[in-house]
């Protein structure tokens, strides 16, 4: 079993990371494999639409790590999600 978990601050090492890293811990402990991903920042372009991914399984865009993402979640069976709150809401990088 593989958990992924999705760091969306934009402090590759803070507090959010930090949380994620616990949660990490715990998890392999119970002999569950882990992998933290930091995805704020780097650069994904938004969906347009154009049903590509419906195609190929891929999105069309290839300079950006969501590719790399999908195959990651592909390879998972589940999914943690950690982001700070600014002025009342999750980072937009996690939405």
């Amino acid at each position: 079993m593989k958990v992924l978990l999705f760091n969306g601050s934009p402090r590759a090492n803070g507090c959010t990371y930090t949380a994620l890293s616990e949660i990490a811990s715990v998890l392999t402990e119970h002999g569950i494999e882990t992998e933290i991903l930091q995805i704020s920042n780097k650069p994904v372009q938004d969906c347009i639409g154009c049903g590509g991914c419906e195609k190929t399984g891929k999105c069309v865009f290839k300079d950006d790590p969501i590719n790399e993402w999908i195959e990651k979640a592909r390879a998972s069976n589940g999914f943690v999600f950690g982001t700070p709150v600014y002025y009342a809401h999750p980072s937009g990088r996690i939405l």
